[in-house]
């Protein structure tokens, strides 16, 4: 037999015997759940405590978690890579500003035996797409969520600082040097929501008092937008179409904005929370929420998503039935018709047909 013949056929084999450790794919695919969408899911070899999930393209993404764990898939979820992040402390946020520079930060860790015990919040950063990643901790942070990178020098992150005199529990902080030092915005950022809401380069985060501010440079400058929102409640979670199509969950109410937020309205919206909402169009949207019931013990027993479907841009709703396969866990939407979503050793593509 050929030589060159012989060694091709044993590169395959090993390249299928990678795959093969990478994931175990099956062929579930779910579409009563979301009229005119197509729900695929694949159940890996890996079980992550997942706390980010974020993808550059429809093809290459990240997925961060506990205890240090990265994993990178270039073939849009169906084989994950762990890469070795140099670190056992726990990762809450990633975020990449092209395929090879990425970013990765987490908390502090205090009396514990690994070697990053004890020295602060962690922040990883990589030049090469996640192959090696260089690690700086700041001792002076609890922890570093909600990363947003404009690109590789400009950021932004929201900081969990409380042994900083003078200081809120949590600050927005912004970095001119690729996160090599981060300096805290006098913001007056809400301390049960750690996360960042973008449109492109236009960035939202929920305030105290319910404000939100917004920011189109970088980060420089914030502009305050005042919310309906009564005394007793808070802006809960908020999700942007763009620049002047907006929503809020105010807890007891659900607002909408289509002038960027100088005026909101009540919606008459089915569900009283934020599950997965999504926009892929003005009109067209749908919020996945997951239901659960107690039946004894200390948590409730989960019994599948349910979708609400518009057509009209929240005028009306379309429930469907309860799905128990579906439970879809953090998501993350590189289009508009296509999004992701992973659930310990589940991983979610959900795709417009």
């Amino acid at each position: 037999m050929n030589k060159h013949y012989i060694l091709i056929l044993i590169i395959a084999s090993l390249i299928f015997e990678s795959c093969k450790k990478d994931t175990i794919i099956t062929d579930d695919k779910y579409t009563a759940i979301i009229n005119g969408w197509e729900i695929t899911k694949i159940t890996n070899d890996f079980n992550i405590n997942a706390r980010d999930l974020f993808f550059i393209n429809s093809e290459i993404g990240f997925v961060v978690g506990y205890n240090g764990d990265i994993y990178k898939t270039i073939n849009s979820g169906v084989a994950w890579q762990k890469q070795n992040s140099g670190t056992s402390l726990h990762l809450y946020s990633a975020y990449f500003v092209n395929q090879n520079i990425g970013f990765v930060s987490g908390e502090a860790m205090n009396g514990c035996l690994n070697d990053d015990c004890d020295k602060g919040g962690v922040f990883l950063k990589t030049t090469d797409g996640g192959n090696t990643w260089t690690k700086k901790l700041f001792k002076e942070f609890i922890s570093i969520k909600s990363l947003h990178f404009f690109n590789e020098k400009k950021g932004l992150a929201i900081i969990y600082t409380p042994d900083i005199p003078n200081s809120r529990d949590y600050s927005i902080a912004k970095t001119d040097n690729g996160g090599d030092s981060w300096d805290l915005i006098d913001l007056a950022i809400m301390p049960t929501y750690d996360k960042f809401y973008s449109v492109e380069n236009t960035i939202y985060i929920a305030g105290e008092n319910q404000k939100i501010y917004k920011s189109s440079d970088y980060g420089e400058n914030w502009e305050t937008i005042t919310t309906p929102i009564s005394a007793g409640s808070d802006v809960r979670n908020l999700y942007f179409y763009n620049e002047t199509i907006g929503f809020i969950d105010g807890v007891s109410d659900i607002y909408k904005t289509t002038d960027g937020g100088l005026n909101w309205e009540t919606t008459n919206f089915p569900f009283s929370s934020f599950g997965v909402l999504h926009f892929n169009s003005e009109t067209e949207g749908f919020n996945i929420e997951t239901v659960s019931a107690y039946e004894g013990g200390d948590f409730p027993t989960f019994k599948g998503s349910q979708s609400y479907q518009t057509s009209n841009g929240g005028d009306s709703w379309t429930k469907s039935d309860l799905d128990k396969n579906i439970q879809l866990g953090l998501t993350f939407f590189p289009e508009k018709d296509l999004g992701y979503g992973i659930n310990s050793s589940n991983f979610y593509s959900i795709k417009k047909q």
